[in-house]
């Protein structure tokens, strides 16, 4: 979670509670947006010197906010120029489904139902979230906010080595839209998955069924 929370701090800073909108909207697949999981990580990063925090008062309200330093960004790059080990992707509930043979037929259907459920929802969020994106809109905020503070604007160009502000912006607009399409289509091949498997299940029951009789 701290890599993903220095990739938002490259754009602009962020307060806790803007980083947990975000990451509910957009990183629910790839980490916790609790709180504490995110303060934890803002934590972690400011012993580490990555990033620093000021405060300000908007109507009102103290509000505490995180910007990412030099360091932070050298260790995020870093991070990010190293391969993208897909291996890494580890699910202790693939435990169960690998020990799914020792339930009754009925308890491993009903597993596989529930398991159903889950990926529908997960399939029509992802899907809810895909929909309610309007990239250009949300690229133009973001080069608006960047022109209004050029050393950060600079400091991405310089990073992305683009042609300009707009390509360097259009970079990252693409890869978010890219990570959002893998993470659609890795949840319809699991809703698939099941589904086929399910309705194995249900016709090698049904055989087994009609043989007895």
């Amino acid at each position: 979670m701290d890599k993903l929370i220095l990739g938002l701090l490259m754009i602009k800073p962020f307060t806790v509670y803007e980083i947990r909108q975000v990451t509910r909207q957009n990183f629910s697949s790839m980490c916790s947006d609790s709180l504490g999981s995110i303060q934890a990580a803002l934590k972690k990063l400011s012993q580490q010197g990555a990033v620093t925090a000021s405060e300000y008062v908007e109507k009102g309200k103290m509000k505490r906010e995180y910007a990412i330093t030099a360091s932070g960004r050298i260790l995020f790059l870093d991070w990010l120029k190293t391969p993208i080990d897909m291996t890494k992707n580890k699910n202790m509930d693939l435990g169960k489904f690998l020990f799914m043979g020792y339930l009754p037929k009925k308890d491993q259907i009903q597993m596989l139902d529930l398991a159903i459920e889950r990926l529908e929802v997960e399939v029509q969020e992802l899907e809810a979230v895909r929909d309610s994106i309007h990239f250009t809109e949300e690229q133009d905020k973001v080069r608006v906010y960047l022109e209004q503070n050029s050393h950060l604007a600079t400091e991405l160009i310089e990073t992305s080595q683009a042609g300009g502000l707009a390509e360097s912006i259009s970079q990252i607009g693409y890869f978010e839209l890219k990570t959002l399409e893998f993470g659609l289509d890795s949840a319809r091949f699991q809703l698939d998955w099941f589904i086929k498997l399910r309705q194995q299940l249900s016709e090698k029951e049904k055989e087994v069924s009609d043989a007895k009789y």
